[in-house]
């Protein structure tokens, strides 16, 4: 029975930590290791226990039938009660016609990430105003060269972080209360939570290192122009000639029959 407590606990704290991989993806590994990390963790392993302890105790088989080996059954048990722990404690109750905040077992794990948000928080704080990463650059002339390249560094972009951005740097832009330095330090702050600290000192390296001019060379066409006409001896236009209508070759007679025209007459 330890063994199988054991994977569930497993299951359970897999499923917390991918979420906690999830929600930090600046500082994931830091997430994972603060204390509301470990706890969220732990809350989740276990659920998973004790729910393996509560199928095996009323003897849940699952519809399985009697004939199914107790190995089989055990693994079945084990991977039921990592996924549906997982799945009770994220539920949620909620008037039907209410807009306040449903309650349940997640406010349970809402809490503990409550408690995580604010331990990274504060750590990120303190990295962040202990350097500066983007020394030599300016909001107005880099900002969007730096977006572009820190968004393009992920494989995939949510919508709903770029509609942020683009809020955020129009209102930075309009903002005359700030200096280009405080605008170029809070649109750090900000991509530093999209793609990490490491990733954004590299392209503000990567940014510092090009020219802000590129030389670029004249275009030169080498295609002849085409010779302008002169309209002095332009010729006077041709009036068209009115279309000649052609006769049918069988016209109608007086007395009803189709007369037979020479081909002269058409």
């Amino acid at each position: 029975m330890t063994l199988e407590m054991f994977l569930a606990a497993l299951i359970g704290g897999a499923i917390g930590l991918a979420e906690l991989i999830a929600r930090y993806r600046d500082r994931p590994i830091t997430a994972c290791l603060s204390p509301g990390g470990l706890l969220f963790v732990f809350v989740n392993a276990s659920a998973s226990i004790v729910a393996l302890t509560a199928v095996t105790a009323s003897g849940l088989t699952f519809g399985l039938p009697a004939t199914m080996p107790p190995a089989s059954l055990l693994v079945v048990q084990v991977i039921a009660a990592g996924i549906g722990s997982a799945a009770v404690l994220r539920m949620s109750f909620a008037p039907a016609q209410g807009r306040t905040a449903g309650t349940g077992p997640i406010a349970l794990l809402n809490g503990i990430l409550r408690i995580a948000d604010g331990e990274l928080e504060r750590k990120r704080a303190l990295s962040r105003l202990s350097h500066n990463d983007l020394a030599g650059l300016s909001f107005e002339r880099d900002h969007a060269a730096l977006t572009e390249l820190c968004c393009h560094l992920m494989r995939e972009f949510d919508l709903s972080e770029a509609q942020r951005l683009g809020g955020l740097a129009a209102d930075l832009s309009h903002r005359d209360d700030l200096t280009d330095a405080d605008k170029l330090d809070c649109w750090g702050l900000e991509l530093t939570r999209l793609v990490g600290e490491r990733a954004l000192r590299q392209a503000a390296q990567r940014l510092r290192d090009r020219p802000h001019e590129d030389p670029r060379p004249p275009a030169h066409d080498e295609r002849p122009t085409a010779p302008v006409p002169d309209t002095d001896y332009a010729a006077d236009p041709t009036p068209a000639r009115p279309p000649i209508a052609k006769t049918s070759r069988l016209a109608a007679s007086t007395n009803g029959r189709p007369e037979r025209k020479s081909f002269s007459d058409v």
